[in-house]
């Protein structure tokens, strides 16, 4: 399937835009935030490098308190409502920084906030998942991340121009704005309703909630590990992330100590990094991923060149610093979302739907961890030695990590391949969970009322989930069928296997008519091949014959070893006398399904069925009384 059709399709998914469509107003927002924030306290209130540090210690410091326990809530209750009360309780929040008189007051706000947009972004994570199939995915993470970083560019724009112009409060007016909107536009989000998660639900109750979640974050860990390649990764991006907040956090003192007018350089030069991000995820939405570690590798050596360049230029005049710096700057982005993006792309499509939460909640805690840990060392190194030290520190770092990552690049590789996969035995669990869905809808409805949406609703996972692995009901009806076809066919050899006459194969399968009450999943089989005659249903047909033929070749092998070993001398051709069985066998529980097995008298039918097959396979007397081949 092409790139253009795969992004088509996307375009027609109403649920989908109704996501980014709240994701951009949402991303656009949170960066007029930032900035605003840190002129507040940086530039405004002149603060010491420590206190810069503080106001983003607060930004990301709940990602690492909340992260993984968000990924649980995400994963337990419906996401949609999730994200609506995060942006609710942010309009909030933000019209309270507008207002506020001192650093405190900032932190315990902005502290709150990122609390909530936490407890935002694995459950938005999730519900892309829901949304969009898995062939889908990564042209939607894609276009998720040209968002996030096209946000970059207008967001600290508009920034530094309202706060130029206008001053610092219009920036939090319409950051308040942009979360009202988002909230408008998950209306037109559907909720996603869970039904086989609610027995489970109910016995979680009756457990302690913290071992809940305890339990929970450790199922997220654990499927990490399933995924060597991807844990790896992980933890190069965390490092990377440390390191790279060393100077990161600083850049707006690095900025007040060359030019006059900081802020608008600084919206320049965030501009230009989202500008650089926005273009690394438009080349990965598009590009085939063959090295996580490899683009990991040239992200870091791209982000340790330019940090160290900003420093080591520093010196320069500042009108040739206010065109080289963005410069830089866009290098810096592009390099972040080389090292980033593939990581989220992966993760995205080798995490399970029901799983996308706690996984996404782990490594939002990991890699904020390492940020966290990144911004407390910046401000502390930055007041000891300086701003230009620490990002000398912060680049050379940087291409440290570059280094490490090449080195252990091959054999991470060699060992558990190029990009994490899903286990097969996993995938097949997920198969054999949506058929068994698929079968009680259609034994309730039948097969002709029951939709996809059906068999969604009743399998408890996502549209994209499904669709992952059928695309029609028919498919399902036929990977049924398959399957019951393949579970005859080894009932028959094993029954062969053990030491058994022929015939008392025969009467073991007949038998089973009388044992078993009528499974309605063959009434279902009858109701999807009795149609097949309707000119919408004729490609049916082919398929009819082809598991007619399959069927009485199984029986024509077990009657030929009969009469290979002189067990059988029949009257009529075999392919007849198995037709003949089929035909008959298939007739009693089509008449037992719709009238009872009393009033069938299944077990009279099927010992005439018997007598008739004595007769026309004309078995030795001997044969019989003896139970053993006459030689």
């Amino acid at each position: 399937m092409t790139g253009g059709s795969v992004s088509n399709r996307l375009y027609k998914n109403k649920a989908f835009l109704y996501l980014i469509a709240s994701q951009t107003v949402s991303a656009i927002g949170n960066w007029l935030d930032i900035l605003a924030v840190i002129t507040l306290v940086a530039v405004k209130w002149n603060t010491s490098p420590i206190a810069v540090s503080g106001v983003m210690l607060v930004f990301v410091g709940p990602m690492v308190l909340l992260g993984p326990f968000s990924g649980v809530l995400s994963d337990r209750f419906e996401r949609r409502l999730i994200m609506l009360i995060s942006d609710l309780f942010c309009l909030v929040l933000v019209l309270g920084v507008a207002f506020s008189t001192q650093l405190w007051h900032v932190y315990v706000l902005i502290f709150l906030k990122s609390s909530f947009v936490a407890l935002f972004i694995p459950a938005k994570n999730g519900k892309l998942k829901e949304i969009v199939g898995d062939d889908q995915i990564q042209a939607a993470m894609g276009i998720s991340g040209m968002i996030d970083n096209g946000a970059k560019i207008i967001g600290p724009v508009l920034s530094g121009m309202f706060v130029a112009t206008a001053g610092i409060q219009l920036a939090f007016y319409i950051d308040a704005l942009s979360f009202a909107l988002s909230a408008l536009f998950l209306l037109g989000v559907p909720k996603h309703h869970r039904k086989n998660m609610v027995e489970k639900n109910e016995q979680q109750k009756k457990r302690n909630i913290i071992s809940n979640f305890l339990v929970e974050l450790k199922e997220g860990f654990s499927f990490l590990k399933t995924i060597p390649v991807m844990l790896v990764s992980l933890i190069i991006t965390t490092l990377l992330l440390l390191v790279l907040q060393i100077a990161d956090t600083q850049f707006m003192v690095l900025l007040r100590g060359i030019f006059k007018d900081p802020v608008t350089i600084a919206g320049y030069s965030m501009a230009a990094s989202g500008g650089g991000m926005f273009i690394a995820s438009a080349i990965y939405t598009k590009k085939h991923i063959s090295s996580t570690l490899g683009c990991m590798f040239f992200g870091a050596l791209g982000l340790g060149i330019s940090l160290a360049a900003l420093a080591l230029m520093s010196q320069l005049s500042p009108i040739v610093l206010s065109i080289a710096y963005p410069m830089l700057f866009f290098l810096a982005g592009f390099s972040f979302g080389s090292a980033i993006i593939p990581l989220n792309i992966i993760a995205q499509k080798s995490t399970p739907v029901d799983k996308t939460g706690r996984v996404f909640g782990m490594i939002n805690s990991m890699t904020t961890l390492g940020t966290l840990i990144g911004m407390v060392s910046g401000g502390i190194l930055s007041e000891l030695f300086g701003v230009v030290t620490t990002f000398i520190v912060s680049g050379t770092s940087l291409i440290a990590v570059s280094i490490l990552t090449i080195i252990i690049k091959s054999p991470i590789e060699r060992r558990f391949g190029m990009s994490p996969k899903v286990s097969i035995q996993y995938k097949e669990k997920r198969k054999r969970e949506i058929l068994k869905a698929a079968e009680t809808v259609f034994c309730q409805k039948g097969f002709e009322p029951t939709t996809m949406k059906d068999v969604v609703e009743v399998s408890g996972m996502s549209r994209g989930g499904v669709y992952q692995y059928f695309s029609s009901t028919e498919e399902m009806l036929k990977s049924i069928l398959n399957e019951r076809d393949e579970q005859f066919e080894k009932k028959i050899h094993n029954l062969i296997q053990s030491n058994q006459t022929v015939w008392e194969t025969i009467e073991s399968i007949l038998d089973e008519y009388n044992k078993d009450s009528f499974n309605k999943i063959s009434a279902v089989t009858y109701e999807y091949f009795v149609t097949g005659w309707r000119s919408e249903g004729m490609e049916r047909i082919p398929y009819l014959l082809t598991r007619f033929n399959r069927s009485r070749e199984n029986y024509i092998k077990m009657l030929q070893i009969g009469v290979d070993t002189g067990e059988f001398y029949p009257k009529q051709p075999l392919s007849t006398i198995a037709t003949f069985m089929i035909n008959v066998t298939d007739g009693i529980l089509l008449e037992e399904n719709l009238a009872g097995k009393k009033e069938t008298d299944t077990e009279g039918q099927i010992t005439a069925l018997k007598l008739y097959l004595k007769t026309a396979l004309q078995i030795e007397t001997n044969f019989l009384e003896i139970g053993a081949f006459p030689y």
